[in-house]
């Protein structure tokens, strides 16, 4: 048995200890477990209740404007126009009924039957304040230039000329843009709120256009917005109404250091449907407490990183506990700093692909990841066959590991082994510093694993830690020359365009500063990926246009290689199947993709929709 299974039952056992503690002291162990367990059922049989882990402010405020927001109660609190399942392309309505975009306008139809847990009815003019109140506190959406309510079931957006083409799926599924701010809970603010919203787009558009902003708008700016600010932020919900009105499914009406209790919203409009009338979210501590609640029952579903040999375990520690694993939309890459001259030779980054075993990467940093084994072409791999076609597979490079391939990719470009070091043709040798986030282990371990490699090939390479907090400081800054970062994400957007704008005019790209305006050799000619990335942005809704570009998009990044692709980060989901609840969808089922970037919002779907019931 292997250490981390012994520290991990000892762990349990804690678990359980503690929890009897609170049973009783005068019955035997078998016994008392009995009388637990039966109490359990029966407690299940009333309450129809579900069991999370997740993390919350404390004391709690329930203002989502203050520091932590709700924690992970967000979704449940909070509901969207709509969900979008990555895996299907659909969009399932929640708040809006319907909704329609024409040019710059987009019209959204609101739900009759939608109430604030407090009864009140949720209308458009909740809307529009929650627009004011989150463009005035978190300086964004100005994406968003103004907003109408012809009545109070129907908001027409106006959004602005710089607003993306992508920008209406984040109107449509943000969790922030509907329900965030209700008039009779906020409406003190409204006036202030819409002020401060009005000014901060004025400077916002001034600013895109190249102009100068006049300093007496400035000082109102920042007069106005300081005080609304202090303001809402003192405002306590929780503690001033002694409640949290909020139009989604559940309402947190318990809260303490160890624990969060939401009840149903008994006025949701999907009420009479659902099937589970509580949820109890306990505090995630760490990761160990997750596992033990989780094996011993004491929580339904969780996502934590456990070992492997733990994994193996499960269907002897507990044999109602499930495992799946869905991509997390994102990648870990290794990234180059183009200002270093060392990395602007391609040659290099390519025998470097050919180098790295992204298997035993995988292996050593997240097990349960999906590697880059092949192909580098911006695409996550779990969604590789929906948008690469065979004929574009076709003419891509595959980069499976192969030191002799490399060799000669180095020697043919001017590179020659002296003894066991590589040299350029300078006569340098081939070294360079990998930094890696300190805190990040998973990423520390695959940086270990990369300059171990590399260094058994011949180059030299020392690993060095970002400090605690100074990761975005070191990596804007360019002080480094390569690093272990995230790659091709999709956050936002799961879409390929969200992946190739981070790296050819996002966040990758103004750390690498790769010169992605250059245009480079491709079987369709000369192409610059700044301006396929823009192109792409432009024909979204042509998707024959679209398929195109992607395939351009996807050649050029596998080609000239960005950055690489070290293992695409997954989302491993634990769940509990018939000690408390039961109607858990299959494993292969499209809506697991709705977890990356809100899990609950998972759990929301399964209870509103009347799948997720008590376990009989």
């Amino acid at each position: 048995m292997s250490k981390k299974i012994k520290k991990f039952i000892a762990l349990l056992v804690i678990v359980f200890f503690t929890a009897s503690i609170f049973v009783g002291c005068g019955q035997s162990n078998s016994t008392q477990q009995e009388s637990q367990e039966a109490k359990q059922q029966e407690e299940v049989k009333k309450t129809g209740e579900l069991r999370l882990a997740t993390d919350w402010p404390y004391p709690f405020h329930g203002n989502p404007f203050g520091p932590g927001g709700i924690g992970g109660a967000w979704w449940f609190a909070y509901e969207p126009f709509a969900y979008y399942i990555p895996q299907t392309g659909e969009y399932i309505p929640r708040l809006a009924e319907s909704w329609k975009v024409e040019g710059n306008k987009v019209t959204v139809n609101l739900r009759k039957d939608a109430k604030f847990s407090d009864g009140e009815p949720f209308t458009s003019k909740d809307v529009i304040n929650t627009v004011n109140l989150i463009q005035a506190m978190w300086q964004w959406p100005y994406d968003i230039e103004s907003v109408e309510a012809p009545d109070d079931n129907t908001v027409i957006f106006t959004l602005s000329k710089t607003a993306s083409s992508s920008f209406v799926h984040t109107l449509l599924t943000d969790g922030a843009m509907a329900s965030l701010a209700p008039v009779h809970v906020y409406g003190d603010f409204a006036k202030s709120a819409q002020e401060v919203a009005d000014l901060g787009k004025k400077i916002f558009y001034l600013q895109a256009e190249g102009k100068s902003v006049p300093e007496d708008v400035k000082t109102e700016y920042d007069k106005k917005s300081e005080k609304l600010r202090k303001q809402v932020n003192d405002f306590s919900p929780f503690k001033t109404l002694g409640k949290l009105p909020v139009v989604g499914a559940f309402e947190p009406v318990k809260v303490t250091q160890s624990e969060m209790v939401l009840e149903a919203n008994k006025y949701y409009w999907a009420y009479p449907q659902m099937k589970i009338d509580k949820v109890v979210f306990k505090k995630w501590s760490s990761n160990e407490f997750v596992w033990a609640s989780l094996i011993s029952n004491e929580i339904d579903a969780a996502h934590p990183t456990m070992p492997k040999d733990v994994v193996e375990q499960l269907s002897t520690l507990n044999p109602k506990l499930h495992v799946i694993t869905v991509s997390d939309l994102s990648d870990i890459a290794l990234v180059f700093n183009f200002k270093k001259p060392l990395f602007k030779d391609v040659n290099l980054r390519k025998a470097i692909a050919y180098v790295l075993d992204k298997n035993k990467i995988r292996d050593v940093s997240v097990w349960q990841a999906n590697s880059y084994e092949d192909y580098a072409d911006g695409i996550l791999k779990s969604m590789e066959a929906k948008w690469i076609t065979q004929d574009t597979l076709q003419k891509l490079t595959k980069y499976n590991t192969d030191a002799a391939v490399a060799e000669e990719i180095l020697k043919n470009a001017g590179y020659k082994k002296v003894g066991d070091t590589w040299q350029q043709s300078n006569g340098q040798p081939v070294a360079f510093t990998l930094s890696v986030y300190g805190p990040h282990n998973d990423w520390v371990l695959a940086a270990k694993e990369v300059a171990q490699q590399l260094n058994n090939f011949g180059f030299k390479v020392e690993m060095k830690l970002i400090p605690e907090g100074m990761r975005d400081q070191v990596m804007r800054s360019g002080d480094y020359d390569a690093a272990i970062e995230f790659g091709s994400a999709w956050w936002g957007y799961p879409h390929p365009l969200t992946g190739y704008q981070r790296l050819y005019d996002g966040d990758v790209s103004a750390i690498t500063n790769f010169p992605a305006k250059d245009k480079y050799s491709t079987p369709w000619g000369e192409l610059s990926p700044y301006d396929l990335t823009l192109e792409l942005q432009k024909n979204l809704q042509d998707q024959n246009k679209a398929i195109e570009i992607i395939q351009q998009l996807a050649y050029i990044t596998n080609e000239y290689l960005p950055v690489i692709p070290l293992y695409e980060k997954v989302l491993p989901i634990y769940y509990n199947d018939g000690y408390r609840v039961k109607g858990w969808p299959a494993e292969d089922d499209a809506i697991w993709s709705l977890a990356p970037g809100g899990i609950e919002r998972v759990y929301d779907l399964l209870i509103t929709t009347g799948k997720l019931v008590p376990a009989k």
